[in-house]
């Protein structure tokens, strides 16, 4: 094994046009100990043709076929696959700048053997304006000095405190190995590996430089997961090891949203289930102000539809 291979991880299905870019990305990195796993995820011959075609390429690209096992496992499986004692996810409709992976591992003084992860900022726009764009997360991860539930879901003012996605991460294989992704988990698959790494002592640090590029989409393309399936947000975050405050904002954000967009129920019983959930927060006094707009705004969204 090449000492600091790091394995780039992408899962992907029916999407070649993305994957070619977000192929290319990797190839333009400034660190060049690498290679690809990607997983695809389901039948698809277009995307077998195209990576054909970097058989040749300085930077060697595994291709693992799946009856479709959904994003966690394919994940999963990439990092199975990897040869690279240093993993980095991207997903197929995401970018890499071309110095993210060294950045990362400057950042994390090339040390596999310790329990710490590496995210950076990323580059984003507003859906179909590309000239609409800012850096995410709002706030820093050291600036935050806060749980990662509640960096991940309280605001300040109208906004997320943080941002961590999938395409930004830098995890030593080995934890990987020990803490996965949770198998079959159809949402939240990032948020729900980042909590239980927190949870049992993983240290997180940040690249706060934008090294990575978050693409919107609307429908009928979207990003996987976007999807509302709010029941299932709503379960999974009372299983989560999460504090009272993050549980509440993911509740009036993540889940109040998905009830306001709701087309199957009125707006009536849109508008109880949303002041159902409100009731039941503990108004911790450092996000009232957010709560507030919480409300306001799911209510918009429900009598605006």
């Amino acid at each position: 094994m090449m000492e600091h291979l790091v394995s780039v991880v992408i899962p992907t299905r029916n999407r070649a046009r993305m994957l070619e870019r977000a192929i290319k990305s990797v190839l333009r990195q400034t660190y060049t100990h690498l290679e690809i796993c990607v997983v695809i995820d389901g039948p698809d011959e277009v995307t077998k043709h195209l990576l054909s075609q970097y058989a040749d390429q300085r930077i060697p690209i595994k291709i693992l076929q799946t009856e479709g096992v959904g994003g966690s496992t394919a994940r999963n499986l990439g990092v199975q696959m990897a040869s690279g004692n240093w993993i980095a996810f991207l997903d197929d409709d995401d970018e890499f700048l071309p110095t993210k992976i060294e950045k990362q591992l400057a950042l994390l003084e090339f040390d596999d053997a310790a329990w710490h992860v590496a995210f950076t900022s990323v580059s984003t726009y507003q859906p179909k304006k590309p000239q609409q764009g800012f850096v995410l997360p709002l706030i820093s991860w050291r600036e935050a000095q806060t749980t990662m539930g509640e960096y991940l879901f309280s605001r300040k003012g109208r906004r997320t405190m943080g941002f961590i996605q999938t395409s930004t991460l830098l995890i030593p294989r080995q934890l990987l190995l020990e803490i996965p992704f949770t198998d079959g988990l159809k949402k939240h698959q990032d948020w729900d590996l980042l909590l239980r790494m927190a949870s049992a002592g993983v240290v997180l640090k940040q690249v706060e430089s934008a090294e990575t590029i978050y693409h919107q989409h609307m429908a009928p393309a979207g990003r996987v997961g976007q999807s509302n399936v709010w029941h299932f947000s709503e379960k999974w975050i009372q299983t989560m090891p999460v504090n009272q405050a993050a549980r509440d904002a993911f509740l009036l954000s993540i889940v109040n949203r998905g009830i306001a967009t709701d087309q199957t129920q009125s707006k009536w019983q849109r508008q109880k289930a949303i002041l159902q959930r409100f009731s039941q927060t503990k108004w911790h006094p450092k996000y009232i102000g957010s709560y507030v707009y919480m409300l306001f705004i799911q209510l918009i969204r429900v009598y605006s539809k």
